[in-house]
């Protein structure tokens, strides 16, 4: 079991396909990103539900990975 600094050390539990993956992917010395880098808890509203992300998503016509680009880009 690993304890994650990132959920409040909540146990998390990983199968060891999951594990036999990580191992492999740490041998490629990159950076690999769990998202705790983006500190998107503080960005986090705890009003906001999955249908409001949703509704707004559904307005981009676009494909998202091509409307970040965009927004890298500028």
């Amino acid at each position: 079991m690993i304890i994650s600094k990132k959920s409040d050390n909540v146990p998390i539990q990983l199968s060891s396909k999951k594990l036999e993956a990580l191992k492999e992917l740490s041998k490629l010395e990159i950076k690999l990103s769990d998202g705790y880098d983006y500190i998107l808890k503080e960005y986090a509203s705890p009003e906001t539900t999955l249908a409001d992300v949703r509704e707004r998503l559904s307005s981009i016509k676009t494909s998202i990975s091509k409307e970040i680009i965009e927004e890298r880009n500028k």
